[in-house]
Formats: C-alpha cells, sequence, structure tokens
C-alpha cells in the first residue's frame, strides 16, 4: 500500500472517530479511533518497515497466533528471543573512516 493513501485514510478515520464522539453508541468512535491511531504509527514506521525481511513478519504473526492461543507461552517465548537475538548472525562493521595517524 502506498504512504499516502496511508495517510489518508488514517486521517479520514481518526476525522470520523472525533466526529462520532459522544453519541449514544460509542463503538464506531472507538473503533475508527484506535484503527485510526495504528494505521497512523503504521504511517510513520514504513519507511523502515522496508527494511525488515518478510520471513520475519512471518514469523512474528505465527508467534502472536501461538500467544493469543496459550497465553503462558509468552513467558517461554521471551526469554527464546532475546537468545536467538544475541545468537543472530551479525554483519561486518565497516572500518572506520578515520585513522589514527599515528599507527
Amino acid at each position: 500500500m502506498q504512504r499516502h493513501a496511508l495517510g489518508i485514510i488514517a486521517i479520514v478515520l481518526l476525522g470520523v472517530g472525533v466526529a462520532t464522539y459522544g453519541r449514544e453508541d460509542p463503538v464506531v468512535s472507538g473503533a475508527c479511533l484506535r484503527v485510526g491511531a495504528v494505521l497512523v504509527l503504521l504511517w510513520l514506521a514504513m519507511p523502515q518497515l522496508r527494511d525488515v525481511p518478510s520471513w520475519l513478519l512471518g514469523a512474528l504473526g505465527v508467534v502472536l497466533l501461538i500467544v493469543l492461543r496459550w497465553p503462558k507461552l509468552l513467558w517461554a517465548m521471551l526469554p527464546l528471543a532475546a537468545v536467538l537475538w544475541l545468537l543472530r548472525p551479525r554483519t561486518p562493521r565497516r572500518a572506520s573512516r578515520f585513522t589514527d595517524p599515528r599507527d
């Protein structure tokens, strides 16, 4: 989805949520405000999300479904995620552009 369209949809949803706020049925207002807020955050994060590998998004979706089904597994997945993050392959750091003239 294009970033501009996402921003426009978020603004429209936030506008509808504010316009319907205080009515007798708060469901529409609450839903529009929440979805609009999430879309604004997605709109802000979109440039960084393009660099995320697609397999990582799929893995996060599977983990989310597992945690929703069995919430107690969250306590097992947090240390597992920390260990996997520490053991991930690291890219070699580039040498500094500036070198010490004494070397």
